[in-house]
């Protein structure tokens, strides 16, 4: 008889609490706004003077994506421009362009991964290289045993970058290949 270790036990335990996550694109309290390709994405960022305004930089250049409606506002071609992978920013185009953006990527992240309501993201992969981005309520965290009723996985992708806007009211997801938004329906 083949005896498991603690660490195949625990990977079980875990693995069969995200079981009990459902899937859910419109969690409760959010809707999702859009999902939006863009090829070549490097990096996502949200502004903290127009809280409702992310930027998006790719291999092509830079957007500006107004998070209500999911509509492309501003758009540069100059590939990597205003970049700064080390500080892990960008800078900002358009009505943005004073403002350097903190950004989430490969490389680290530079967004919130929680907001004032108690909400949080978590990102697992009990199916790796896939991860799954669980939005968790009232405090609640997915890995803990009952309190899955408080989460919902809203997102399954090979992830690039992901995190809420800075007032809370508005969630991203990012792979290399597209990203999608959600927003509050109360606003913070």
């Amino acid at each position: 008889m083949l005896m498991l270790s603690y660490k195949d036990k625990n990977r079980k335990r875990l693995i069969n609490l995200l079981s009990k996550v459902k899937f859910n694109k419109n969690p409760q309290g959010w809707q999702h706004v859009a999902s939006v390709a863009v090829g070549g994405l490097l990096n996502v960022g949200f502004s903290k003077l127009e809280t409702n305004f992310l930027l998006v930089v790719s291999s092509s250049g830079r957007s500006l994506i107004d998070c209500s409606t999911g509509i492309k506002i501003e758009r540069d071609y100059e590939a990597y421009a205003g970049l700064d992978e080390w500080n892990i920013t960008c800078e900002g185009i358009g009505s943005l362009a004073q403002e350097r953006i903190m950004i989430s990527s490969p490389n680290g992240g530079g967004l919130p991964q929680s907001n004032s309501a108690g909400e949080s993201l978590e990102i697992v992969s009990p199916n790796w290289p896939e991860f799954d981005l669980i939005l968790c309520r009232d405090y609640k965290c997915s890995l803990i045993e009952g309190h899955q009723s408080y989460c919902e996985k809203i997102y399954t992708e090979y992830l690039r970058g992901f995190g809420f806007s800075w007032c809370g009211n508005y969630i991203v997801a990012a792979c290399g290949s597209d990203f999608d938004i959600w927003q509050r329906h109360d606003k913070l």
